[in-house]
């Protein structure tokens, strides 16, 4: 009896393992939420969009100089709000591709002091650039910890 409860027990634990990975790899990919707001940037009027891409938990998103194009780098400011601990340790994002499963490092850099702006409680300049379009995963990390993802539609040159 104790065999077969052990049995049981076994393959509930292994089915629950299968389903796992296979949420993963049916895991919705779709372009993260952005607030883009209309500004002036030029002395003669002259308008245009600032675009701010939202993280999945909502505590951290980036601003965004310009559309992501395949193979062209281009600035990105970071926004992050949590405790200092956390958000002063080595900073690196993760390029997952939706289309081949490519996985890059997009940026990196070491530990810094915090440096608030415009309301967050940290903030980083980047430049980035994803070498081919579709929809690509930017997996933000804090030390070795995930702190959240965003993901992006990267254009054609």
């Amino acid at each position: 009896m104790k065999k077969t409860i052990w049995a049981l027990m076994f393959g509930l634990i292994l089915m629950g393992c299968s389903n796992t990975k296979q949420t993963i790899k049916e895991e919705k990919w779709e372009e993260s939420a952005q607030f883009v707001r209309e500004t002036v940037v030029t002395d003669d009027g002259q308008k245009d969009d600032i675009v701010f891409r939202i993280g999945d938990n909502g505590k951290f998103g980036f601003g965004e100089y310009g559309p992501f194009i395949a193979g062209e780098s281009q600035k990105y400011m970071w926004h992050f709000w949590g405790d200092e601990k956390t958000l002063t340790k080595p900073f690196k994002v993760i390029g997952v591709s939706k289309e081949t499963g490519e996985e890059i490092t997009v940026f990196q850099i070491p530990a810094q002091s915090l440096a608030p702006n415009n309301g967050a409680d940290h903030h980083l300049p980047s430049a980035m650039m994803l070498p081919s379009s579709g929809l690509w995963k930017l997996e933000v990390f804090f030390g070795d910890k995930l702190f959240g993802n965003v993901v992006v539609n990267v254009k054609e040159k």
